[in-house]
Parts: structure tokens; sequence; C-alpha cells
């Protein structure tokens, strides 16, 4: 079970571009409608017998959709980075382990559109 302890995040000029404008605008948005709010955390699930289990120090945003059967997500940030990540699975039997949140992997998009595939990616 994921207990949020949220932290914010201050977003500079530099980091928005054409690609990620709109994201920003949404978060925003939510963040504004809804001041008691400090991170999104949002996971849509199809399918039979998916897992996701989140841990995150420094949540901030977290999207993360899975289409299909038996996908697995494992998602452990340890550091003081905030989250800000999207991931979308498309498939069925996928395993995704995500551990770390870095300058590097700010906004950072994965798209898995396979079966059966397993995918590490760590940041520190």
């Amino acid at each position: 079970m994921f207990c949020p302890s949220a932290y914010t995040q201050a977003t500079t000029l530099t980091q928005i571009n054409s690609s990620n404008i709109l994201d920003y605008y949404e978060r925003a948005q939510i963040l504004q409608q809804n001041p008691d709010i400090k991170s999104i955390d949002i996971v849509n699930q199809t399918g039979t017998g998916n897992i996701v289990e989140m841990a995150d120090r420094s949540p901030n945003y977290i999207e993360l959709n899975q289409t299909g059967n038996y996908n697995t997500t494992y998602y452990v940030n340890p550091n003081s980075h905030p989250t800000n990540t999207q991931v979308n699975i498309t498939g069925s039997g996928n395993y995704i382990d995500i551990t770390g949140s870095n300058s590097i992997s700010d906004g950072m998009k994965i798209n898995v559109r396979a079966n059966d595939m397993t995918i590490f990616v760590r940041n520190y």
C-alpha cells in the first residue's frame, strides 16, 4: 500500500518545452483546483492479473496505464528527486521495474506495446 508523504516541486521555465507543456498545464490546473494535493498518482488498469506496487519518497507526478493481462510494474523511488514519470503498457505478460528518479529521468515516458517484455530502469 502506498502512503503519500508529498513534497512540492518547483518547475523552472527551462524544463518546459513544446513536448511537455500540456502535461505541466494539466497538473497545474489540478493542483490549483485542489490546493491540498501535493502529488498526483494515476493508475489505470484494464485486464486480468495486473500488479502495481509503488513506493515513492518524493512523489510529484506518476501516471501508470496497464492494458492487457498479467502485467507487473514495480516503481520504487528512494531518492529525494521528485518523480515525474508516465508509463504506458499495452500487451500481456510484461514486467517493468523502475527504481529511482533523477534529473535525467524527469519527464520520462515509457511506452511498451508488446507481450512478454522485461524492462529495468535504474536512476541513481
